[in-house]
């Protein structure tokens, strides 16, 4: 099946209003054409659609971004439905920017949605993973109960048991 469209922003979202999947993940891998504005509100508007797929999609599209999209998926993790949460802290995750250390401790103290945490989870272990000193140090500045500390490094010392050490004897160093 081809997909022929003009390459504009208005055109791809009213053609993402399909309910047909297959064409809506045409359409997604066909956004090259389009300027990276566009794209962007594009891949921020998928990662509310009710296709995992899709949003999975989108998410990884969006981190290609790197640290220009971070402040609009921060926005997302507050707001909308608990996919969309979701999918912004998968596409957060893989951007690695330390700076949103205290989003995802936010959702996972707060957010009643266990898919949202689990994204949250997997994010922060991410990020410890990718700057275990600079995770440290950001984990060290928020105000953190014993539980919520314990939670976290737990995710931590369950994904990769030598950067848990590391981050603990940070920590440990005040």
């Amino acid at each position: 099946m081809k997909i022929k469209f003009k390459q504009d922003k208005e055109t791809i979202l009213k053609l993402l209003e399909s309910s047909n999947i297959k064409k809506k993940v045409k359409i997604l891998e066909k956004l090259n054409g389009v300027n990276e504005k566009d794209s962007i509100k594009i891949l921020l508007k998928v990662l509310e659609d009710t296709s995992w797929t899709l949003r999975e999609k989108a998410a990884y599209k969006l981190a290609i971004y790197g640290n220009r999209v971070v402040p609009k998926l921060k926005r997302l993790l507050t707001r909308g439905y608990w996919f969309t949460r979701a999918a912004a802290c998968l596409s957060l995750g893989e951007i690695g920017n330390v700076k949103v250390v205290d989003s995802f401790v936010e959702l996972l103290v707060n957010d009643q949605n266990p898919t949202v945490k689990k994204e949250a989870s997997t994010a922060l272990a991410k990020l410890a993973i990718q700057e275990p000193l600079e995770f440290s140090d950001m984990i060290r500045d928020l105000t953190l109960d014993d539980e919520v500390l314990a939670s976290i490094l737990k995710i931590i010392e369950d994904t990769n048991p030598d950067v848990h050490k590391i981050i603990k004897e940070e920590l440990e160093n005040v």
